[in-house]
């Protein structure tokens, strides 16, 4: 459980080896996305315009963009419906949580507290700075396990 936190474990390395391509090659290919595609401005302080789109445009979009064909939980290897498994769950690794990447982003874009960014742009680059953060493939249970 640990070694998804270390920046030197194996399971975090390969991680990102994979990640990182992935990341790339699904920005350049993916032809239409919502969250990507949003031209509305947010301004105002840096914040709140993260705790705005934490709430749902965030998530949604790791959701989506993330869309990994894993059929076992790479921590316990179980499948969904063996050991009480509901179901399999995208976990950001939690060195860097969601809420920071996205203040990644808005410090990269953000101008002054009346300034708008589009929201596009937030999310656009909050998906490239997960090149610095693995997204785990986890069951339900170990999931709450990592996250605790």
């Amino acid at each position: 459980m640990d070694d998804l936190s270390n920046q030197e474990s194996e399971i975090y390395k390969k991680t990102l080896e994979k990640q990182i391509p992935f990341i790339s090659k699904r920005l350049l290919n993916i032809k239409s996305n919502r969250y990507l595609d949003d031209k509305m401005g947010c301004c105002g302080e840096k914040e709140i315009i993260a705790k705005h789109l934490n709430q749902g445009p965030a998530a949604n979009l790791v959701q989506v963009f993330f869309n990994f064909k894993h059929t076992k939980c790479i921590l316990c290897k179980s499948k969904k419906g063996e050991n009480n498994i509901k179901q399999l769950q995208r976990a950001h690794c939690n060195i860097y949580q969601r809420y920071d990447l996205l203040m990644m982003a808005i410090n990269d874009l953000w101008i002054d507290d009346s300034t708008p960014i589009k929201v596009g742009d937030v999310l656009k680059l909050f998906i490239q700075k997960h090149e610095v953060c693995p997204i785990y493939i986890l069951c339900n249970i170990c999931h709450v396990k990592y996250d605790k």
